[in-house]
Parts: structure tokens; sequence; C-alpha cells
């Protein structure tokens, strides 16, 4: 695998585990808008590029990101009323919270040192912002590519489409939206990537 290649790739998936884990995401001001002037730079096509331009410029103007981490709880977490987007693997693949693809994915990870409901987040194995923080851990050691490949194909790849769509279709997205156009271009990129 190519080092420069994988080296933003790592930063792709960092990104992504900061905006869709909330423990992270609310500690992250500076260096979102860091990635997002590195990441903007060399988008994957030009519906990315066009998202990159919003996304920077919402998010750098005056309580830009705190209207991106309130729009994480109201499309993310359990709201009072309306729709609300679940980021869970279980969720997709079986309809419920607590699924046995978590087991199945806790077993894939057991070698790794990374755990959910440490100091960090709280999150659930199953999470996409989880397993994206798994990727970018994997792809910096570079020890765990076998490990790595699974993760992509068995639990992000089947899943992350439905996820995406659910972003784009929920009235109360916005910047999210803008999000799922990056997420989707690089995981069509990864799919051609990982092999």
């Amino acid at each position: 695998m190519d080092k420069g290649i994988d080296q933003a790739r790592a930063v792709f998936y960092d990104f992504f585990a900061g905006l869709f884990l909330g423990d992270l995401l609310r500690g992250r001001k500076e260096l979102i808008k860091t990635q997002l002037d590195s990441l903007g730079t060399a988008p994957l096509d030009e519906d990315v590029e066009k998202s990159f331009a919003i996304l920077n410029f919402e998010i750098k103007a005056d309580g830009g990101f705190e209207k991106l981490v309130d729009e994480f709880d109201n499309l993310f977490c359990i709201p009072a009323t309306g729709d609300v987007v679940l980021p869970y693997i279980s969720h997709f693949k079986q309809g419920c919270l607590n699924g046995d693809i978590l087991v199945d994915i806790r077993q894939t990870i057991k070698e790794l040192p990374i755990r959910a409901n440490g100091d960090i987040f709280k999150e659930t194995e199953d999470n996409f912002g989880f397993l994206f923080l798994v990727m970018r851990y994997c792809i910096e050691e570079k020890k765990f590519q076998s490990i790595e490949k699974e993760i992509f194909k068995l639990y992000i790849l089947p899943f992350v489409k439905q996820f995406i769509d659910e972003i784009d279709s929920n009235p109360k997205a916005n910047l999210y939206k803008d999000i799922a156009v990056i997420l989707d271009s690089f995981i069509d990129f990864e799919q051609g990537y990982i092999k």
C-alpha cells in the first residue's frame, strides 16, 4: 500500500470519527478546521470539493462549529420529536441496537488495544464513528491489515450507504448532508483501494 495514500486515509478516518462520535466532536473545534483545510486541498471529486467549501465556510463562521455540534445532537441523539439517524451497524443489519453483529465486531477487534466505553467516548463498537477510529488506528500501526480489511468489508461497506442515505434524507440534516457527500465519495475510493 502507498504510504502517502495511507496517511491521507488515516486523516479521513479520523475526520469522520470526530464527526460521528459526539464525545470527540465537542473537543475538536480546531482540529476539524485544520482537517477541513487539509482534506479540502485534494478533493476526491467535484461534489466533494463543493461540500468541503461549504463546510469550511460554515464552520469557520461565528458560531459555525456550535451549529455543527447542535446539528449532531439533533440528528444523532435521541430527540423528543422527529426522526433520528442511528449510527449503529446493529440498527442497519438487525433493526435494533446492540445486536448480534456487535459481538462479531468485538471478536474481530479483540487483538487491538482500542476499546469502547473508555475515557474518550462511550459508544459501542458497532458505532460507525468507533469503527472509523479503529480503521485509522489499523492504518497508522501498519500491522493489522487483515483486521482493517475485515472491518471495512464486513462491517462498514455493507451498511454505510444506508447510513449515508438516512443522513441525506433527514430534514434535520444540513452540514451533515455535505459530510455525507464526502463520506460517500471516500467509501467509493476505499472500496477500490482495499483489496
